[in-house]
């Protein structure tokens, strides 16, 4: 009984992985779909998978899409780069849209 110490408050689930959020990005493939479902949602129109790649180290999305489509994404791009900071988080998110 000497060596006894009350137990250490326990620690909440979410606390345990805070250190993980600050060093792992999500994976290219993820950064795409999500960027497709932000298309679809605020312009309007499908974009396959394909059409879409994500550079990693620049933070930067291309699409191989029609200019006329590419002219429409840059007239809404303030809003799709919005959506995907609320998706993947601020430090994680595309920075431009090519």
């Amino acid at each position: 009984m000497e060596n006894y110490s009350t137990p250490k408050a326990m620690k909440q689930m979410s606390d345990l992985f805070e250190k993980y959020k600050n060093h792992f990005k999500p994976p290219q493939a993820s950064v795409e779909k999500v960027v497709v479902e932000a298309i679809e949602a605020i312009a309007g129109f499908e974009v396959s998978i394909e059409q879409v790649t994500y550079t990693v180290s620049t933070k930067t999305v291309s699409l191989a899409i029609p200019s006329i489509l590419k002219t429409e994404l840059r007239m809404r791009q303030k809003d799709i780069l919005e959506y995907l900071q609320r998706s993947l988080g601020k430090n994680n998110a595309p920075v431009a849209i090519l």
